[in-house]
């Protein structure tokens, strides 16, 4: 299998804390991997440190070949939906999607289609400010979906999804597996993780504890 993502020897320190201590793992292309641990106990750092967002103290991180930080700042052909990054709170999720288009030079993404595929209507007047969590959520998740990227992360997004949000979310990560992409997940979410990762890494004060293969009976 071809090793799209490597993280070899990555440790980051904020300050007094140690965020990630000495983490190394590898991730193949074509399949959903699972990152389970709790709060603070750093799934949200390694996937900011693979995108480039974060520089390590220590170690490296490969993106399909190119060292992130010194080939390349960014990982390339990888979207994400992290909350913190990329949605403006005084627009609509339509006007958000088509300014996060012209930011990125992306030409090819149908905004609209987007929305719905992640069940939002793109006529919908409300600002971000007036979303609903699960809304916010969605919206999210569409905005990773933009450009049609290799390499998708989703950072707890099943955080303040009802049951309903939570099977939606399962078929669109399958479903994304199905069309070749490449998936990382993080969530706390046990039971979640379980139905769509093939491959799960469970996190402890910053250190990858353990390793779980996963398999999953296909439907006829």
């Amino acid at each position: 299998m071809t090793k799209i993502i490597e993280v070899d020897h990555v440790t980051k320190r904020f300050k007094n804390k140690l965020a990630l201590d000495d983490i190394s793992f590898s991730i193949d292309a074509g399949k959903i991997y699972g990152f389970r641990g709790p709060n603070g106990s750093g799934k949200s750092v390694t996937f900011k440190t693979i995108l480039g967002f974060i520089r390590p103290n220590a170690g490296t991180v490969k993106v399909l070949g190119k060292k992130i930080r010194q080939d390349v700042i960014f990982a390339p052909d990888t979207g994400f939906a992290i909350s913190e990054y990329g949605l403006l709170e005084d627009k609509t999720g339509l006007e958000n999607l088509n300014l996060l288009k012209v930011l990125n030079d992306d030409q090819t993404s149908q905004a609209e289609a987007i929305l719905q595929r992640v069940g939002l209507d793109p006529a919908n007047p409300l600002k971000l400010k007036e979303y609903s969590l699960g809304m916010r959520q969605r919206l999210l998740i569409a905005a990773a979906l933009l450009g049609d990227k290799q390499i998708l992360l989703f950072d707890e997004p099943t955080n303040a999804l009802d049951e309903d949000g939570q099977d939606f979310l399962a078929r669109l990560l399958l479903e994304l597996k199905d069309q070749g992409k490449t998936i990382l997940v993080s969530s706390h979410d046990k039971d979640f993780l379980n139905r769509v990762a093939d491959h799960i890494f469970v996190y402890s004060e910053g250190k990858i504890v353990k390793e779980l293969e996963q398999e999953h009976e296909v439907e006829a």
